[in-house]
């Protein structure tokens, strides 16, 4: 399954940028120097809405992961995005000899910045940009394998799922910052593809009694001597253009 989800990135990677490349080499546009044109040229003003289909797609073929996230972003110049994420997440994982299930939902506030100059006619979008993200959530341990490395009890390898520490913890919740870096294609008039890189920084946590927050909802994994982690998202979007302005 692991195989399946990189090959799904790899391949949604390589047909987006090939679709990018194309379409900035195969538009030809003859540019008029002219006083009138610049004045007349103005700069959409639009709202861009849509879902992560790699979560949608792992929801579908996992039987341990059901989750969706929404994302959007408002252009409010020819260059900044202000960009807003919310997500739902329930997942059962096991590591370390443990098995635990995580649920909760998450927010992502931010923005992007499009350093792509696209030629008149195209509107793709090649950007970096910031998010700070925040979760609630609840961690459940399903059971645990006791480490008994000289094999004295002999049940000691079977899995405990009742008694000490198993059970729900609730009202957990974390917060940290993602730096992004992507790009979204035109794919037809207002519909966008994008594919988008994160690298994540925790800043703080609640830790649950007995245990600890090893996954966290939007951020994904995350361990004890470690607060980085990484992520992606690989998107389908609709442009709604509500107003435009002079340049």
């Amino acid at each position: 399954m692991k195989g399946l989800h990189i090959w799904v990135f790899y391949i949604s990677f390589l047909v987006s940028f090939q679709l990018l490349i194309g379409q900035q080499k195969d538009e030809t546009v003859s540019i008029e120097v002219s006083d009138s044109l610049s004045a007349s040229e103005k700069t959409p003003l639009s709202l861009r809405f849509g879902v992560d289909l790699y979560r949608v797609i792992l929801s579908q073929v996992s039987d341990d992961f059901n989750g969706i996230e929404i994302v959007s972003d408002l252009r409010l110049s020819e260059k900044f995005f202000l960009a807003l994420e919310l997500g739902d997440t329930k997942t059962t994982k096991e590591v370390d000899q443990v098995n635990f299930t995580t649920s909760g939902n998450y927010y992502k506030l931010g923005f992007d910045y499009n350093m792509n100059e696209n030629l008149k006619g195209m509107n793709n979008d090649i950007y970096i940009g910031l998010r700070f993200a925040s979760s609630n959530h609840t961690q459940v341990l399903n059971s645990y394998t006791i480490l008994d490395r000289s094999r004295f009890w002999p049940s000691s390898d079977l899995p405990v799922d009742i008694g000490y520490a198993t059970g729900e913890r609730s009202n957990l919740n974390a917060q940290w910052i993602e730096v992004v870096c992507g790009f979204k294609v035109q794919l037809l008039k207002n519909i966008y593809m994008g594919l988008s890189l994160r690298l994540n920084r925790l800043l703080k946590d609640k830790i649950p009694e007995n245990f600890d927050n090893i996954y966290i909802p939007g951020f994904n994994k995350k361990t004890e001597e470690n607060k980085f982690g990484a992520g992606f998202n690989y998107t389908l979007t609709y442009s709604i253009p509500f107003r435009s302005k002079k340049k």
